[in-house]
């Protein structure tokens, strides 16, 4: 059933009526380790598309993504029109992030809600929260991402040691991590 586009609610619905008692978040969390797409290349071949493959075009360009063919990524365009729209918004918010494109992202932000997906929404509302650091993550090429590195790498060390010992000892293991 799952396969077939119906939804979790519906799944479990269905079976309350045959006499189902147990909750629905294991309908859910069944469901959910199918991680893959079956779908028709041909009238007589079928073929099955991993989810973590489909992901991945939305990370990366189509052409690097060697596990889906152009083909079956028709395909899966053809049986969910949704993903065409995921895709293409991800596209454009990688356009207009790697490009440096300021004066595109208000009206990316007012198309994305013109489609009225909750789940983009959400994430329009995630960056409306703290606009001015994705502003930020637009127009300049800095990242704190080393600092936040080293700052996780040191708390790691910190929980390792469970509050054992002084600061002379956590100060000679950070040391010594960074540089052996």
């Amino acid at each position: 059933m799952y396969s077939t586009g119906i939804k979790c609610t519906e799944i479990f619905v269905e079976l309350k009526k045959h006499g189902y008692d147990g909750s629905e978040s294991l309908i859910r969390n069944f469901t959910s380790k199918i991680n893959h797409q079956v779908i028709k290349i041909d009238n007589s071949k079928t073929e099955q598309i991993k989810r973590k493959h489909l992901i991945s075009i939305l990370y990366k360009d189509i052409d690097k993504v060697k596990s889906i063919t152009d083909k079956q990524l028709n395909k899966v365009f053809e049986k969910y029109p949704e993903l065409v729209i995921i895709y293409e918004v991800s596209k454009k918010f990688k356009e207009l992030l790697m490009g440096q494109k300021i004066d595109m992202l208000n009206n990316w932000i007012i198309n994305i809600l013109a489609l009225g997906i909750p789940e983009l929404t959400s994430f329009i509302n995630g960056i409306n929260r703290d606009i001015e650091a994705v502003r930020n993550a637009i127009i300049y090429k800095y990242s704190n991402g080393l600092a936040e590195g080293t700052v996780n790498k040191i708390k790691v060390i910190k929980r390792i040691m469970y509050g054992r010992c002084g600061f002379d000892l956590l100060k000679r293991k950070v040391l010594y991590v960074n540089f052996n």
